[in-house]
């Protein structure tokens, strides 16, 4: 299906699918590999609506333990209900919810929901294109039909995504640090690294000093920390010019936000970055 826009240009429509076990899944392995803690950041759904018309996202609660009261019960899973309240509040994201059983905490009732959901939409021609944001095998079947019945599909997917699914797809994308930090959060409201911006120009040296550059793997740096925003100057052999990444981090740690920002732009400071970045005043 085209939408039109005012200017009179067309696109196509499409829609977002999530399964939430997955996306969880994902942000915690990329904690673990750029963190060194699984736990240090959570999905940030908001983050990944970009431009989708709709977005679902199919998750689970919990499930009762055997022998749990129901009192004990309804106070442990509360602060689900209330993540996924907050997902339901975001424009143009919808929640549908199944429930997590058994020794292996399988989620009952996602995976059918979703393929039911996308087959739906496509089937009654309301998107001629959806991405999926899935790893498992499961979906390999729906992502055949799909492709088979004329929808384009793209497969978001953490690195370690089923290698059959991802052929299925007419197109990929991965799940990662350098292309997603803005879908992780410490409160579950606000990304943990929003952006940021990048430039090149002039060094003064003389607000920095030649003391303060440090070279690393045959380059030099610059860098300064206000608790919030993390700005690191690649300074040009010549010393006067600089290319520069200014990096938010508000929340976070100085050594998180340096792990998240090699991670992201490839500049090798997180390990010495603590020793050299100087602290400088927050900007109001």
């Amino acid at each position: 299906m085209l939408i039109y826009g005012g200017n009179g240009g067309a696109r196509e429509r499409e829609y977002l699918f999530i399964d939430g076990g997955c996306l969880r899944s994902a942000v915690r392995t990329m904690s673990k590999e750029v963190f060194e803690d699984e736990n240090a950041y959570q999905p940030l759904v908001q983050g990944l609506v970009g431009s989708f018309d709709k977005v679902f996202y199919y998750d689970a609660v919990s499930g009762r333990n055997h022998g749990e009261g129901q009192e004990d019960y309804a106070a442990r899973v509360e602060p689900e209900h209330e993540r996924f309240a907050q997902v339901q509040a975001l424009d143009r994201v919808h929640v549908a919810l199944g429930h997590i059983v058994g020794n292996d905490r399988r989620q009952k009732g996602v995976d059918v929901r979703l393929a039911v959901d996308m087959m739906t939409h496509a089937f009654r021609g309301k998107i001629s294109r959806a991405t999926l944001f899935a790893g498992d095998a499961d979906f390999v079947p729906l992502l055949r039909a799909l492709v088979s019945e004329g929808l384009h599909v793209t497969l978001w997917h953490p690195p370690q995504a089923n290698k059959e699914l991802k052929g299925a797809a007419d197109t990929t994308r991965a799940f990662d640090m350098r292309s997603d930090s803005q879908c992780l959060t410490l409160d579950g409201r606000h990304p943990a690294f929003p952006g940021g911006n990048s430039g090149s120009g002039s060094i003064d040296l003389l607000r920095h000093g030649t003391e303060e550059i440090v070279g690393i793997s045959g380059q030099r740096y610059i860098g300064t920390w206000d608790e919030e925003l993390l700005t690191i100057f690649l300074v040009e052999p010549a010393g006067r010019s600089t290319n520069f990444h200014a990096f938010p981090a508000p929340g976070s740690t100085l050594r998180q936000a340096l792990m998240a920002f090699q991670a992201v732009h490839g500049w090798d400071v997180a390990a010495t970055g603590e020793q050299w970045v100087k602290a400088v005043p927050r900007r109001r």
